[in-house]
């Protein structure tokens, strides 16, 4: 009987992460006792000069990169005490993140669609692809594999990135850059508790051998009882009054191995994440505890780069592992357990070659080449065993790029790129960006920003059909979606330490890919669905002041037009109105303030503030809302960081949208939330 990798596939989360904490401790060198970092360094970008890789694959000025970057660093991390990297995500302009008590979805620019595993973003660790081959997703919420300590900053480069990376950077790329071993030294240990029961611990150790190869190992655990959940559809007698109790529980590992000497590094990454399933979706029995998803992940990645003669060269090589199932509870003649899932593995390599053989042209080149050796997907019930879908496949890209930054004047540069990408069974896609970029002034900056990108349709959309309550109809005809993108930006510096960012777009999707009611059938189908227009203004404003006060502020207003009046579909047509709903499950609106500053003594505060607009549902809207959060952290000494976390302080009640596999129109979001972190340095 076939079955999907359960809990066995995966190492066990408390023993090994202990076990590689011990490890770490033991192996490191007498290399003297580091002390915690300095509270007081400045959490934000430096504003004058910085520089960034992720909008064109080799390091330049933000002031001259094809997009407007923001930047995250670990000094951001630690005094915002964010948990997640959807926690990172709520604070950047432009970016909403709304969670369905699963998964956490990113949307961007006034666009998130219900139902979308996040594959219009490419995410990246030390630019290694993350998203899996299966559905294509970007993992952020507890799924994600990183512990947030271990990085050194994060780079979102929003709009088309698609010719320079391929499918997915539809509308941004988001880097996440680890912190390098031979930076480290030495062990940390942390201790984490708060509400809904959570205890989390956590090592990491940095050690060099006389060799001269650096190593960081780190690993991770935890623990999250959850609260009760109070779901007003399901408000019935039989159904415990609509209370889902302890339901919302989650537990994962984290473990993470790193090691580099001169141009080489090599990363291993691995992870687990258990979640219950509160909600009851896809037409579940309400308050059954046997409902839960699993998500374990590897990566593994080796790359050299150095220089030979006037060019830079990277070559890369890398490996992933992804498989996810979840057990869901239905009643078909009598109570039987349905395990839905999925496994990927996929391997490939990279070559790239920067180019400064001209003074006044930067040359980029690259080839990529990936083989999806495993994409798997199945559906059973367990006992009596009944398969559903067993559907397995294989796969293949290769994509082959060249970029030039070319200095048409000391005061002027054009950066245009090109890429083009081939898939098994599908035609060559080809992806342009350009962009002018003028400083008429030293402290202004003018960028017009030009490109397209693509998203090519995952094996979930096009082969997945289950034709059970709560399934869906497979689609292998979708074809890519694509977008075609125009912004303007003005950045101007107002002071060593200040700046004002405004821009605006405009975002045009064609062949959208949209999961429908099939006409046929009344059952859910992915249809390519016409096009969307989606245009806006965003303004940020970021300041570090004279006593280390640092503010950053940004305000975002779009709007989603209408491009047709009716919809194709296979075997008849879908109402516009239809897809409207869904389009304008982002918010028209979007407000955010981070503030950090030295208050009392040692410590420092931490404090943000999000406004998030009405949103429009499936199933009816979900309110506009502001949320706060508050971090204290201090060093008692100069071994010890504690940190006090209260998570929307102000106890604001709000809620998400649902999506089609949800009875309920929107999802109730936790009140406060306190928690307790207390960091060794050894």
């Amino acid at each position: 009987m076939p079955t999907l990798p359960g809990p066995s596939l995966w190492l066990r989360p408390r023993s090994v992460a202990l076990a590689a904490a011990t490890l770490a401790m033991s192996r490191v060198f007498a290399q003297g006792s580091p002390t915690v970092a300095d509270l007081t360094a400045v959490p934000f970008e430096q504003l004058v000069n910085m520089e960034v890789y992720s909008a064109s694959r080799f390091v330049q000025k933000a002031s001259e990169a094809p997009s407007t970057v923001t930047v995250i660093t670990a000094a951001d991390i630690r005094a915002y005490g964010w948990r997640t990297l959807a926690d990172v995500a709520r604070s950047v302009r432009g970016l909403n993140v709304h969670d369905d008590r699963n998964y956490s979805y990113l949307g961007e620019r006034g666009f998130l669609r219900p139902g979308d595993y996040n594959t219009r973003f490419l995410l990246q660790i030390d630019g290694m692809r993350v998203n899996d081959v299966v559905y294509d997703q970007a993992p952020l919420g507890g799924e994600f594999p990183l512990e947030l300590d271990l990085i050194e900053r994060i780079e979102f480069v929003p709009g088309p990135g698609s010719s320079v990376y391929g499918s997915s950077a539809f509308f941004g790329v988001i880097n996440v850059i680890t912190k390098r071993p031979a930076d480290q030294r030495g062990v940390r240990a942390s201790v984490t508790t708060g509400g809904a029961a959570l205890a989390k611990g956590g090592a990491s150790a940095a050690w060099t051998d006389a060799a001269g190869t650096s190593y960081l190992l780190a690993g991770s655990a935890y623990h999250r009882g959850g609260r009760d959940l109070y779901v007003p559809e399901f408000d019935t007698p039989d159904q415990n009054h609509g209370v889902a109790q302890g339901l919302d529980w989650e537990r994962g590992h984290r473990l993470y191995f790193s090691a580099a000497r001169g141009g080489w590094r090599a990363n291993l990454l691995h992870a687990q994440r258990d979640k219950g399933i509160p909600t009851a979706s896809f037409e579940q029995p309400f308050n059954d505890g046997r409902s839960f998803t699993e998500d374990g992940q590897a990566y593994a990645d080796l790359s050299w780069s150095g220089e030979r003669g006037p060019e830079q060269v990277l070559v890369r090589a890398f490996a992933g592992r992804y498989a996810s199932y979840g057990d869901y509870v239905y009643s078909v003649g009598g109570p039987t357990i349905n395990r839905d899932g999925s496994e990927g593995l996929w391997w490939g390599a990279e070559i790239k070659l920067v180019s400064v053989r001209s003074a006044a042209h930067k040359l980029v080149t690259g080839v990529e080449l990936q083989r999806d050796a495993r994409l798997v997907q199945q559906n059973y019930d367990m006992q009596p065993y009944q398969s559903y879908l067993d559907d397995r496949r294989t796969g293949h890209r290769a994509g082959v790029y060249v970029q030039d930054e070319w200095a048409l004047t000391p005061n002027l540069l054009l950066n245009a790129g090109l890429r083009h990408d081939r898939y098994n069974g599908a035609a060559g896609v080809t992806s342009p960006r350009a962009a002018l970029i003028a400083q008429p002034r030293p402290d202004t900056t003018l960028k017009a920003i030009f490109g397209s990108a693509y998203r090519m349709p995952n094996s979930y959309e096009k082969y997945y059909e289950f034709l059970g309550d709560g399934g869906q109809l497979s689609n292998p005809a979708l074809q890519r979606e694509r977008i075609a993108s125009r912004e303007l930006a003005w950045v101007q510096h107002l002071g060593d330490n200040e700046r004002l960012t405004l821009s605006l777009f405009r975002n045009r999707v064609d062949g959208l890919i949209n999961q429908l009611p099939d006409p046929a059938t009344g059952m859910p189908k992915f249809f390519n669905v016409g096009s969307v227009a989606v245009r806006g203004v965003e303004a940020e404003y970021l300041r570090q002041f004279d006593n280390g006060v640092s503010l950053r502020a940004s305000a975002s207003q779009y709007h989603v037009g209408r491009e047709t009046d009716f919809l194709p579909a296979e075997g008849g047509s879908v109402p516009m109105s239809d897809v409207e709903q869904q389009q304008l499950n982002a918010p028209a609106r979007l407000a955010k303030i981070n503030l950090t500053s030295s208050i009392w003594h040692a410590w420092r505060i931490g404090f943000e503030m999000q406004y998030v607009g009405p949103r429009r549902a499936l199933l009816g809207s979900a309110g506009g809302f502001t949320v706060a959060n508050l971090n204290l952290v201090t060093s008692p000494t100069p071994r010890t960081e504690l940190a006090l976390s209260a998570f929307n302080l102000f106890d604001r009640r709000y809620a998400d949208p649902g999506a089609r596999e949800h009875r309920q129109a929107t999802i109730a979001q936790d009140g406060r939330v306190l928690q307790v972190r207390l960091t060794w340095s050894f």
